[in-house]
């Protein structure tokens, strides 16, 4: 019961993981193609909350396997 609670909280921290980093690739396009566009500020600033947000998921998983 314990390996399967730690092999499930495994899984989705490499999910929270592999999300974070589609964000980031979508933060850094809007970074590097749109730096002179409000708007494109607006909706960066919407992706990074997410990414805050699964970050935070991602700690809290960690801090339940201790």
């Amino acid at each position: 019961m314990v390996m399967e609670n730690i092999l499930k909280k495994s899984m989705l921290i490499e999910e929270k993981i592999t999300l974070s980093l589609d964000l980031l690739e979508v933060a850094k396009g809007y970074c590097e193609y749109n730096f002179d566009k409000g708007q494109e500020v607006v909706a960066l600033g919407s992706v990074l909350d997410v990414l805050v947000d699964v970050q935070k998921d991602i700690a809290g998983y960690l801090d339940e396997l201790k």
